[in-house]
C-alpha cells in the first residue's frame, strides 16, 4: 500500500500488544484500509490511556499517516465512539468479541480494503453489547461474512447431495474427512446463516453449533488461502458451554 495520509477513518481493534514502555502496537480492520498495524503511544502515568485498545474496540482515528509503503501507521488522535461497558464486564461478550476479531486478524489480508467487513463487525459487536441471547451471534457473523465476500456456495439443487466439501465448495454424495466436510444437517444450517435474521436452529446441539462454526471457519480460510488456528474458539466453547 502506498503512503497514507487520511483526516478521519473508523477502525476496530482487533489485537494489542505493547512493545516497550508507553508504547504498543495495534492492529486495526480500518474501514478505508482494511487490516492495519498502528503504532500507538498510549502515555505514561495519569496520562497513559490503555483501556481504549482493548479487541473489538469501536475507534475514530484522526490524522492518520504513514510515508512510504511499508511500516507502521500513526495517528494524531483516537477516540472511543462506542463504550462497551457490558463487553468488558461480561466474560461471556468478551470471549464473543475475541473470536470476531480473530478469525478477522487472521484471515483478511492485509491492507485490502473491506468496508463491508468493517460494517458487518461493528453490527455484530454492537449487538454483542446489548443482546440477552449471545449463543448463536458468532455463528450468524461468519455465516454473513461468507455471503458479504462472494465466496458462498450455491444452493444445492439435488436433495440427494450428503455432504458440504469445506476446501472445495461444491456439494458431495459421500461425505469425505470430517474435518473437511459438513453433513447434509449441518451443511443446512451453514447455508441458513448465509441470510440476515437467520432462525436459531432449535433443535441442535451443543456438538451440533461447534460443528457449524468449525466448519464455517474452516470453508471461509480455505476460500481465502489463510488456514490459520483460531485459538480463542476454544474459550469460546467452554464459556457457551451451556448456553444454546
Amino acid at each position: 500500500m502506498p503512503s497514507i495520509q487520511n483526516e478521519i477513518d473508523s477502525a476496530i481493534v482487533l489485537t494489542s500488544r505493547p512493545y516497550s514502555d508507553g508504547k504498543r502496537v495495534v492492529r486495526v480492520m480500518s474501514r478505508t484500509h482494511g487490516a492495519i498495524a498502528l503504532w500507538v503511544n498510549e502515555g505514561r502515568g495519569k496520562n497513559r490511556r490503555i483501556a481504549m485498545w482493548h479487541a473489538g474496540a469501536l475507534l475514530e482515528l484522526s490524522g492518520m499517516n504513514r510515508k512510504g509503503s511499508e511500516g507502521l501507521i500513526r495517528f494524531r488522535e483516537a477516540r472511543r465512539t462506542v463504550v462497551l461497558d457490558a463487553v468488558i464486564r461480561d466474560p461471556r461478550r468478551s470471549a464473543v468479541v475475541f473470536f470476531i476479531c480473530e478469525v478477522i486478524e487472521k484471515t483478511m489480508a492485509e491492507e485490502t480494503p473491506h468496508p463491508e467487513v468493517h460494517d458487518l463487525m461493528a453490527r455484530t459487536i454492537c449487538e454483542i453489547e446489548s443482546s440477552t441471547t449471545l449463543g448463536w451471534i458468532h455463528a450468524a457473523f461468519l455465516g454473513q461474512l461468507i455471503r458479504l465476500l462472494g465466496i458462498a456456495p450455491v444452493s444445492p439443487g439435488n436433495s440427494d447431495f450428503t455432504s458440504l466439501d469445506l476446501q472445495s465448495g461444491d456439494w458431495k454424495y459421500e461425505i469425505g474427512l470430517e474435518k473437511e466436510s459438513l453433513e447434509k444437517s449441518i451443511a443446512d444450517g451453514f447455508m441458513a446463516f448465509l441470510e440476515p435474521e437467520a432462525p436459531v436452529p432449535t433443535m441442535w446441539s451443543i456438538a451440533d453449533r461447534k460443528r457449524l462454526v468449525l466448519g464455517q471457519v474452516r470453508y471461509l480460510q480455505h476460500q481465502l488461502g489463510t488456514l490459520r488456528e483460531i485459538k480463542s474458539y476454544a474459550v469460546l466453547e467452554a464459556v457457551f458451554d451451556n448456553e444454546r
